[in-house]
């Protein structure tokens, strides 16, 4: 490893390094929060009572088609396959997956105050969330949703081909997706109470610019970005907060109870249950992106939260119309047609939808929608109906 960093901070090396690309910055953030995850490995924790907190993390990033989200999780898959760090094939299967496990568990302890620590980190990394369930999606959904947990020992045994011993879980995730993927192909256990549950989601619709012929990326800033990557990647040991980071963390604590009440999309709450371990693990990137100080400090923290509660902004547009009503997935699509357009006419509404949908359906999903508050309702002299988009209801 080199004697010291390149870069003052490495994610803001990272977002320098993309500067020039469509896709927008805060899927590249996560993008590095991620890599800085995946690449501290279990090498890293930090105590949290009768449990222990390690930084791995799943992430989903979910946009419209062309909504440039491959990207980031290309370059985070390049990057930890340049540290030669473990990371999974795009489609695998659950006896594959505790198979691959169990091997790395067998090769890749480290030492810590003299002693060896096994773990078994992996990365699982795909440019789409349907072609890592494409074999299994029920089954390999509740593996990962059992794995997140990082226990210390984890058994696999099935009829006939013997047990897979796991010792040191460390799993990371990484995948992409769209909103009418998810609405359509994700089990309902796995919405809310399972697998998204324990996963950040991060929406987005807008492009952060234009670029019509991107430039080479910078080949020496990737350079330096992979060198202090393998630094961070070399950090063992236990994080550490002072009192005053503790009542920080203990005020936000008390105000989650008062935050879940307001947010409207119960699939978001359980999410809400994990929020304060997944803003520990993010804190826990942050501060190594720029320090190598297994301390955790309030601005540390804060800088996670503010992070962390962002993506509640637009989580509930990346669940798409996941649920049980009929209706419910031409009405995410037909509020992204008119987010998107700002004003539409139940004509040209019917004409962009006619394939999914009929004129007496459409009316109701109109009706929902004006319901909600989202859209507001003009009916011209000829009967027409106009809809301009007005945004949530506060």
């Amino acid at each position: 490893m080199p004697s010291s960093r390149n870069l003052t901070n490495w994610l803001k090396g990272l977002a320098d390094y993309v500067e020039n690309t469509e896709a927008p910055r805060h899927f590249w953030l996560w993008g590095g929060i991620f890599t800085i995850c995946s690449a501290l490995q279990r090498r890293v924790w930090l105590p949290y009572g009768i449990q222990t907190i390690y930084p791995n993390i799943y992430i989903l990033l979910i946009a419209p088609p062309g909504g440039r989200k491959g990207g980031p999780v290309g370059l985070a898959r390049d990057m930890l396959h340049d540290l030669n760090h473990h990371v999974s094939a795009d489609s695998l299967s659950k006896r594959r997956l505790t198979r691959h496990l169990g091997e790395i568990s067998g090769s890749t302890h480290f030492d810590y105050k003299g002693k060896p620590r096994a773990q078994a980190p992996l990365a699982i990394v795909s440019k789409e969330l349907s072609s890592l369930l494409t074999l299994d999606p029920k089954v390999m959904i509740e593996i990962l949703t059992d794995l997140f947990d990082s226990h210390g020992r984890w058994d696999y045994e099935t009829d006939g081909v013997g047990m897979d011993n796991i010792r040191g879980v460390c799993v990371s995730c990484f995948a992409a997706s769209t909103p009418t993927w998810i609405a359509g192909n994700l089990p309902p256990e796995s919405i809310g109470g399972g697998f998204t549950s324990r996963c950040v989601l991060i929406y987005g619709d807008k492009k952060y610019k234009e670029v019509a012929i991107p430039d080479e990326l910078d080949p020496k800033l990737y350079t330096a970005l992979i060198q202090d990557l393998n630094r961070i990647s070399g950090l063992v040991g236990e994080f550490t907060w002072d009192d005053a980071t503790r009542e920080y963390f203990t005020d936000w604590y008390s105000t989650i109870p008062a935050k879940v009440k307001k947010i409207k999309d119960a699939r978001l709450h359980t999410f809400m249950s994990r929020i304060h371990v997944v803003v520990l693990k993010v804190a826990m990137a942050l501060r190594v992106a720029y320090s190598e100080e297994l301390v955790l400090t309030t601005d540390d923290l804060g800088k996670a939260i503010e992070t962390v509660e962002a993506t509640l902004e637009d989580a509930s547009q990346a669940l798409g119309g996941h649920g049980r009503s009929k209706t419910s997935h031409d009405v995410e699509v037909i509020l992204r047609q008119l987010k998107m357009s700002g004003k539409l006419s139940f004509t040209e509404l019917l004409r962009m939808n006619h394939r999914n949908t009929n004129k007496t359906e459409l009316e109701d999903v109109m009706e929902t929608i004006t319901g909600l508050g989202y859209v507001k309702e003009l009916v011209e002299q000829n009967g027409n109906k106009i809809y301009t988009w007005k945004g949530e209801k506060k």
